[in-house]
Order: structure tokens, then C-alpha cells, then sequence
């Protein structure tokens, strides 16, 4: 890759992140009167999990560009509502495992729902051909990333 294909990618990165927010994730974000005082990176852990039978609390933190510190009290606060678990690792007892509760799992499959209806509603006037172009660009940047 040359620089300036690097410097697009960079841009096209950022736009999309940009885009993502302001069309997507302001419509997804809801005050849930069963989770009354969870802000972004609560959910942002809980979906991250949702993908996940675990992580350690280090790799949540750097996946998500959080603070040791703060990613501790984020999932303590997350133990305290019952929606995370918390295991010391087997294998290393200084490391901990952290995956969603039965109860945080139905969380995130209630709001999977929420947000799938949403998304049908923000594309109910697009193209269907073009809808399933950008599935296949979606699951194809995923899979590069993955790669990395």
C-alpha cells in the first residue's frame, strides 16, 4: 500500500465512524427504565461481550481504548446491576474473565431487536439491491479487519 492510499483509508475510516454515529448509534442510544445510569461505554462493553463467551478485563479495555482504572469500575458497575459476570481466569489468577449475565444477555438480545427495527425503519426507502451491496461491503471490511 503507498502513503496516500494509507492517508485515504485513514479518512474513510474516520467518515464512516463519523457517519455511523450520527445516523446509527444516536437513534440506538435509549434511556431503558430497567438500566436506569448506564452511559455509552457500559453498552459498548455489553455489546462487545454479546460476542464473546469472554474477555479478560485487559482486553475489553484495550479493544475499546479504556483506561485500566476506569474499565474496572465500568464492569464493577456492570456486576452491581447483574447484567456481567466476573471469573478469575483458570490459568492466570491475576487475569479476569468477564462475560455477560443470563440477565445482560437478554438485554442485548432485546436490544438487538430495538436497533435491527430501527435500522429497517432509517432503510425502509433504500434500494434493496443496494441494501445487500452494502451487507456484502460490510462483511467484507469485517472480514479484512479481522485479518489484521
Amino acid at each position: 500500500m503507498n502513503h496516500q492510499d494509507a492517508k485515504e483509508m485513514h479518512e474513510l475510516f474516520f467518515s464512516f465512524v463519523g457517519l455511523f454515529h450520527e445516523k446509527f448509534l444516536v437513534r440506538f442510544r435509549r434511556r431503558d427504565p430497567n438500566l436506569p445510569g448506564l452511559k455509552k461505554n457500559h453498552f459498548k462493553i455489553m455489546g462487545m461481550l454479546s460476542q464473546h463467551e469472554f474477555l479478560m478485563s485487559s482486553e475489553i479495555g484495550r479493544r475499546l481504548d479504556i483506561e485500566k482504572g476506569s474499565i474496572t469500575t465500568l464492569i464493577d458497575q456492570l456486576l452491581e446491576k447483574g447484567l456481567v459476570t466476573r471469573q478469575i481466569d483458570p490459568n492466570d489468577r491475576r487475569k479476569s474473565q468477564v462475560s455477560l449475565s443470563t440477565g445482560g444477555r437478554e438485554e442485548m438480545n432485546s436490544l438487538l431487536e430495538e436497533h435491527a427495527e430501527e435500522i429497517e425503519c432509517c432503510l425502509q426507502d433504500m434500494d434493496a439491491s443496494e441494501i445487500n451491496q452494502f451487507l456484502d461491503y460490510m462483511r467484507y471490511a469485517v472480514r479484512f479487519m479481522n485479518k489484521l
